[in-house]
């Protein structure tokens, strides 16, 4: 069990009150999503026959709620809980990664297994109201290890750099994936994962990367129209992002940015959505570990960057966003050593560079103006209850999104 203080445990006969101090959240995926003793109880003996000993909650997490459930055998499984905004698609998607990740990783690095979904018991309790919770949720093999965010601040910087070196070589195997389309993974032929529609929205699967980024640029601009109160003052960008739109599906932006590229990486890549300690499990300094791939799947190259690293320094910022720069400029002398380590081992080993200033660094701009234009950590939250926080952010990306659109020449 991980040693930070986010697990608590379940007491068997938890009231409201309990329930209530521990999960507070009155808005997000995770809002009124949560099981007690009674519930995982029922899951246990459902999809494995066993009976529940002690549940602790990991006091982690955006999108789901994640448990820890000790059986009277002494096993253990993890059971996490779907946010409120996905559907089944979210669990299929993460079972296809998770198979073609075992396979590129071999015994190098263990991934969950799943053991029971809210679809196999779907296929029994068909009606709803039947089922042990409305909610979609998977009950997984526990792996060994702590989080690596757990731990990392004890570690030497030698021991850091070490760890760099495995995530180098996780990061290459993984990119070592091939895929030949955008989109989330599907139940092919013979149930084999391949790639199809997204999971949010239903659209694609998508054969280029310019097609990708405009329905993508498209969308946002439907959720901008969509909480239209919140982010009125967006509407003023309308015509600048349908220009961007058209320079994107003609091919005349990577025209225009075509002298960036410096490596042979294929553009097309799987993507594990969130490489950051949290999700990476360790004995030690040694990795043992990789979970959360439920939003895995084909995706442009530079994603990854854009959506992790962030523990290393490495994550490709939006570049217009002063407070994320700032961050760069503050690091340390240690912090900075370990960033250039790992850098010269992805380089020199494995052949990748960051995307980023010098490296297509337009993918990188257009990645961060996607989510500026209706950003999704205030589409739930009415305008009138924003914080100075929330104001400021938004101020933030209408900023950027106004250097970004200049950047691209619209």
């Amino acid at each position: 069990m991980s040693p930070d203080s986010l697990i608590v445990p379940i007491p068997r006969d938890a009231d409201k009150a309990f329930f209530a101090e521990i999960y507070h959240e009155t808005s997000g995926p995770r809002k009124d999503i949560y099981i007690g003793h009674d519930q995982a109880s029922q899951m246990l003996a459902f999809h494995l026959r066993k009976q529940l000993h002690q549940l602790f909650y990991f006091k982690r997490g955006y999108n789901n709620r994640v448990y820890l459930a000790r059986c009277t055998d002494g096993s253990e499984y993890v059971i996490r809980l779907g946010g409120r905004f996905w559907d089944h698609t979210k669990i299929t998607n993460e079972a296809g990664a998770l198979r073609l990740a075992r396979q590129a990783l071999g015994d190098t690095v263990a991934v969950p297994t799943f053991v029971g979904t809210s679809i196999e018991e779907a296929k029994v309790h068909t009606e709803i109201e039947d089922r042990i919770v409305p909610f979609d949720y998977i009950i997984m093999d526990r792996l060994p290890g702590v989080p690596l965010d757990s731990v990392w601040d004890d570690l030497s910087l030698d021991e850091k750099k070490d760890v760099a070196v495995q995530t180098a070589a996780i990061f290459a195997a993984l990119r070592s994936i091939k895929l030949d389309a955008i989109g989330n993974f599907i139940n092919g032929p013979g149930n084999q994962p391949e790639i199809g529609p997204m999971m949010e929205g239903g659209q694609g699967p998508f054969a280029t990367w310019g097609a990708f980024v405009a329905k993508n640029i498209a969308q946002e601009i439907k959720n901008m129209h969509d909480h239209k109160t919140n982010f009125a003052e967006i509407a003023a960008f309308l015509p600048r992002l349908e220009q961007l739109i058209a320079k994107v599906k003609s091919g005349e932006l990577e025209k225009q940015f075509e002298h960036e590229s410096t490596t042979i990486e294929r553009p097309i890549s799987f993507l594990h959505g969130d490489m950051e300690s949290r999700n990476m499990l360790v004995v030690g300094s040694k990795i043992v570990g990789l979970h959360d791939f439920e939003f895995a799947g084909g995706f442009p190259s530079e994603q990854e960057w854009c959506a992790g690293f962030e523990w290393l320094y490495a994550r490709a910022e939006d570049p217009f966003d002063e407070s994320e720069q700032q961050k760069l400029r503050d690091m340390t002398g240690d912090e900075k050593e370990l960033l250039d380590y790992f850098l010269k081992v992805l380089k020199g080993k494995h052949g990748f560079l960051p995307y980023g200033r010098g490296h297509h660094e337009y993918k990188v701009v257009l990645y961060h103006l996607q989510i500026n234009i209706a950003p999704w950590w205030l589409r739930d939250v009415p305008r009138a209850q924003w914080t100075e926080g929330n104001h400021n952010s938004f101020k933030t990306a209408v900023g950027s999104l106004d250097k970004a659109l200049t950047f691209l020449g619209c």
